[in-house]
């Protein structure tokens, strides 16, 4: 099993530009509709059953792609992270602290003044 390594907000985000980490955020629908999604990140609900395949698709099936997860502050991308890794994804980075940020790990994504994208859910 891979090692789950932290990632601070700011560095997720420059390394997601840089086409160097798939970020994957693992909150819930109504979370990404009141404050958006990181810029470019991809949604994959944690609790969803089909959370791992979300994943895989999210890196078009290349386990090796490195993919950081993140969630409101920090405790669902551990648990996502640690799944991850247990699933043969090869690089995993937890991004602690955040969208609003967590005591000791970090401002978060939105304090920190990072971009977001805005959740459009799909026609039913």
């Amino acid at each position: 099993m891979a090692d789950v390594e932290t990632l601070a907000a700011d560095t997720a985000y420059k390394m997601s530009q840089k086409g160097e980490l798939v970020l994957i955020d693992v909150r819930t629908p109504s979370e990404w509709a009141m404050t958006g999604m990181p810029r470019d990140s991809v949604g994959a609900t944690l609790q969803d059953t089909d959370f791992v395949a979300r994943a895989r698709g999210a890196v078009l099936g290349d386990l090796d792609q490195p993919v950081a997860v993140i969630c409101k502050s920090g405790t669902r991308s551990t648990s996502a992270a640690q799944r991850l890794a247990a699933e043969g994804f090869g690089h995993v980075f937890n991004v602690t602290e955040g969208m609003a940020g967590h005591l000791g790990a970090g401002d978060g994504w939105i304090k920190r003044g990072l971009p977001t994208d805005p959740f459009n859910p799909p026609d039913r």
